[in-house]
């Protein structure tokens, strides 16, 4: 099989006339103020003593060593960690750092370096040891780029009030630019067709991360992101996922595969090789409470979907629809969350996860009788029962399950399965489930509220046709979720209204209506500044094309490459050998100003080493101003 590598030579080239451009995707640029580090920086997986920080840089170098500094206040004079790491386009140029060794319940400042230039300047956290009183979560789920702005993100980062930033799924969304998503803006993903290999899946993360909101998000809490369906493909189970096309996508081992190394590279993530898998462990917010996080996807053996629903849905004891080696978490893991869960010594037992936990229906007007939702645990009632069976042979009180995925926003009385569960007192439930809506535009359910209420006696408050976040607020008397709804998503804005509070008390193991928001008296330092501390005037832009990134390099058939565009501009693609001989030439023709993404056939080409150079026009225009190597091989 032949390989390519290539050497990328771009003619970079600048308006010579001030002429206007209107942006293509202002939510899609490349932030001179941020060179080379356009992809901002990012914290994640806080213990208490050890903290993962992330960046990415952006080079045309085959490899890079870029330095990093941890310190304790935002002007770098109380260092306590620092230190040298190396990427490469193995990594897709990102960078993690496992920074151990840290003070618990401390704020930490840190950035990286490269040449003279520094990275925005991150704020993180460790989690607490020992007595804790009051811990504070973002609750996020399911924000689809293509389906509105990212309001939720700028109001949790301006709030500045919570501990940790916890996404449970649909962090970002595989499938390309649908004529159902808001296009009054231009928020088309990149690439525009589904991700479906290492290539695809990095060039949506880069789109994402660009996105100012979520970016200074990152920048500004540290954060844990679990993974859903959609980082992989719509409905992903273990062996399949049903927005999976063999024929055009090739085999779904390798879509798996290719996904979880993009996440890992994109996401500051700890990567323990002792976890069952990638994303499930547990944090000890000191005496108050354990977070346990699990993963409920790929993990997920399929099932018959029209059949199950119907089994499921109208005969009362479910469970016998069900069979043992049908398993959602896999048994490996399912017995270690059963076990954390007996093992845990603190307060409040939570558990945060993808999808909803709690039995609930709703009502198809096709149908006479009301329906599960096989996305949640109903599709899987024998691993929720080994759950709950877990819980009650063990009399666990103060039971907390975190979810996303259905994007309505939620609140369940969870039942033990033993007794009778009354509507009025709460009596028959063994814990609590807080749902959070998504960040974007979207409703999946028809069924009107009062007919969920009804049909679903432990539902304690469901909102429909909205958008949002959950503030869950942790002390030792109580868990509550404050939910919000945020403004209409096709504009970018921090607007936003209060819906509900519920909580469950010590004990309790039911919910209770509270009438306002939960407030905390704490301090929180304060947020830190966009730009970097080396910043003393604004960057001139002075090339008009960026490359972000080139994959796969080496390349076999083809490569596929990543860029900003500042003006719009006619781009030409030459191949050259090394002996300076044009081998190949491409006419893009007009690319529209923000980022793009532009493939490459190499079938053609002799195994050997190649430069590409890329070019800007028309020459009327703009002139040449830099240029810069990039190779590849085949």
């Amino acid at each position: 099989m032949k390989k390519l590598l290539i050497t990328i030579l771009l003619a970079i080239c600048r308006l010579s006339i001030n002429a206007q451009d209107t942006t293509f995707n202002n939510r899609l640029s490349m932030d001179e103020v941020l060179a080379p580090f356009y992809h901002g920086v990012a914290s994640g997986d806080p213990l208490s003593d050890r903290v993962i920080i992330w960046t990415r840089i952006t080079t045309q170098q085959s490899s890079v060593v870029v330095h990093w500094t941890v310190a304790k206040d935002t002007s770098f004079a109380q260092v306590v960690a620092t230190g040298n790491v190396e990427t490469s386009n193995l990594k897709d140029y990102t960078i993690k750092v496992d920074v151990e060794g840290l003070a618990p319940n401390t704020y930490y400042y840190y950035e990286f370096e490269y040449e003279g230039k520094k990275s925005q300047v991150g704020r993180t956290k460790t989690l607490p040891v020992g007595e804790v009183d009051n811990f504070r979560i973002a609750l996020l789920s399911c924000s689809n780029y293509s389906y509105g702005y990212f309001n939720a993100y700028n109001i949790v980062k301006e709030r500045n009030d919570i501990d940790l930033v916890l996404h449970v799924g649909d962090y970002i969304y595989e499938d390309g630019f649908s004529e159902g998503g808001i296009d009054t803006m231009n928020r088309k993903p990149v690439p525009e067709y589904d991700a479906f290999d290492l290539t695809s899946y990095r060039m949506r993360y880069s789109c994402y991360r660009l996105d100012p909101s979520l970016r200074n998000l990152h920048q500004q809490y540290p954060m844990v992101i679990l993974w859903d369906d959609h980082e992989f493909a719509n409905d992903a189970f273990s062996d399949t996922a049903l927005n999976h096309n063999p024929t055009t996508q090739g085999p779904w081992a390798n879509r798996k595969r290719d996904a979880i190394q993009a996440f890992k590279e994109w996401i500051p993530m700890r990567e323990d090789l002792e976890r069952t898998n990638v994303i499930n462990f547990v944090q000890n917010i000191g005496d108050l409470a354990d977070i346990i996080y699990t993963e409920n996807r790929i993990e997920k053996v399929k099932f018959n979907d029209k059949e199950q629903i119907v089994n499921l849905s109208k005969e009362k004891n479910s469970v016998i629809y069900d069979t043992p080696n049908r398993t959602m978490l896999g048994n490996n893991q399912l017995d270690w969350l059963c076990s954390n869960l007996k093992e845990s010594k603190a307060k409040w037992k939570i558990i945060g996860n993808q999808v909803v936990f709690a039995p609930f229906m709703a009502k198809n007007p096709s149908l006479d009788y009301p329906i599960h939702i096989l996305a949640g645990w109903d599709g899987n009632p024998l691993d929720r029962k080994r759950v709950i069976d877990t819980i009650n042979a063990n009399n666990i009180d103060n039971i907390v399950v975190l979810s996303g995925d259905i994007h309505v926003a939620m609140a369940f009385d969870i039942p033990n399965g033993i007794e009778p569960y009354d509507e009025l007192t709460g009596k028959g439930s063994l814990g609590v489930e807080f749902v959070c809506d998504n960040v974007t535009k979207g409703d999946v359910f028809t069924t009107s509220p009062a007919v969920m209420y009804h049909i679903n006696p432990y539902l304690k408050y469901i909102k429909f046709a909205s958008q949002g976040f959950c503030i869950i607020d942790i002390s030792k008397e109580k868990v509550c979720c404050d939910y919000w709804e945020t403004d209409l998503v096709e504009t970018n804005n921090t607007s936003k209204k209060y819906l509900s509070t519920f909580c469950t008390y010590n004990e309790k193991n039911h919910l209770v209506k509270l009438p306002s928001p939960i407030s905390v008296t704490r301090t929180f330092p304060k947020l830190v500044k966009y730009e970097p501390r080396n910043l003393l005037t604004k960057t001139i832009i002075t090339k008009n094309l960026k490359l972000i990134g080139i994959s796969p390099n080496p390349g076999i058939s083809f490569i596929r490459f990543q860029y900003f565009i500042e003006k719009s501009t006619d781009l030409r693609v030459e191949i050259i050998d090394l002996q300076g001989k044009m081998v190949k030439y491409i006419e893009y023709g007009m690319r529209p100003n923000g980022i793009n993404e532009s493939s490459i056939e190499i079938d053609d080409l002799a195994k050997g080493e190649y430069i590409i150079r890329f070019r800007g026009g028309p020459f009327l225009i703009f002139f040449c101003c830099s240029s810069f190597f990039f190779f590849f091989f085949i």
